[in-house]
């Protein structure tokens, strides 16, 4: 299948050695391959065209922006620059394997209509969840509430799909959270009803590298987002 209709959307920060393994991981393994844009909002010393430029220039579009907008706001200038009808999305430190099919799951997503957003599996995680509040707690948690050809029917998915490019548009990531910001964005698009799948036979290498000098933990948003949708914590688990 020809992906050529389709941009790869990457937002890295200080991992410019695994933003260049994704990059060369697609060409590798998609002939026709999607275009890719890539924004980064690391410090100078760790940006990804400064210390990998042959592999920025098999990029069609590469943004350097202030340090740390965010993973929000640069998902979100991602989009902005998107012309194709559908979207890729994964984080930096993934890697297109055979194991992806990434044309398959393009198919995939073609043939079922009503799904918006597919996602494939990270390394063995990341199978498709649901999303339930009770107006005090969010839960999430594994399942789905239909499947049919390996795929699961669900609210939440990982960071590895592809999804129709003015829906995700008209959804967006807050860019008041820079963390947290996973699952407020698909508990929106639920609420929304936007539709999601999971094709669990579709894998996304996964080789996680923490950036450095980069601070993870950032409990305010975590804090920011149950206020803004009014509950007292977001709980993770096996069971609804």
């Amino acid at each position: 299948m020809n992906l050529s209709d389709i941009t790869f959307c990457i937002k890295t920060i200080h991992r410019p050695e695994s933003c260049a393994r994704l990059v060369r991981s697609i060409l590798k393994h998609c002939p026709e391959p999607p275009k890719i844009h890539v924004v980064d909002d690391g410090k100078p010393e760790y940006r990804f065209k400064t210390r990998f430029p042959d592999a920025a220039e098999l990029c069609d579009r590469v943004i350097e922006t202030d340090y740390d907008i965010g993973l929000s706001a640069g998902r979100n200038l991602l989009l902005d620059t998107v012309k194709t009808p559908k979207v890729i999305f994964t984080d930096d430190d993934h890697e297109v394997t055979v194991k992806t099919r990434l044309p398959e799951l393009v198919r995939k997503l073609n043939r079922h209509h009503d799904i918006d957003l597919l996602a494939a599996m990270s390394g063995d995680r990341e199978g498709p969840r649901m999303m339930r509040s009770n107006g005090h707690t969010l839960r999430i948690f594994p399942g789905a509430y239909h499947w049919d050809e390996g795929i699961g029917w669900c609210h939440y998915v990982g960071n590895c799909f592809v999804a129709y490019t003015d829906i995700l548009q008209g959804i967006r990531w807050d860019e008041s959270l820079k963390m947290e910001e996973h699952w407020d964005f698909f508990w929106r698009a639920k609420v929304a009803g936007l539709c999601c799948g999971v094709a669990t036979d579709h894998v996304f290498a996964h080789n996680h590298v923490d950036p450095p000098e980069y601070v993870r933990h950032r409990p305010g948003y975590a804090r920011a987002a149950m206020d803004k949708h009014g509950i007292k914590r977001v709980k993770y688990g096996r069971k609804q």
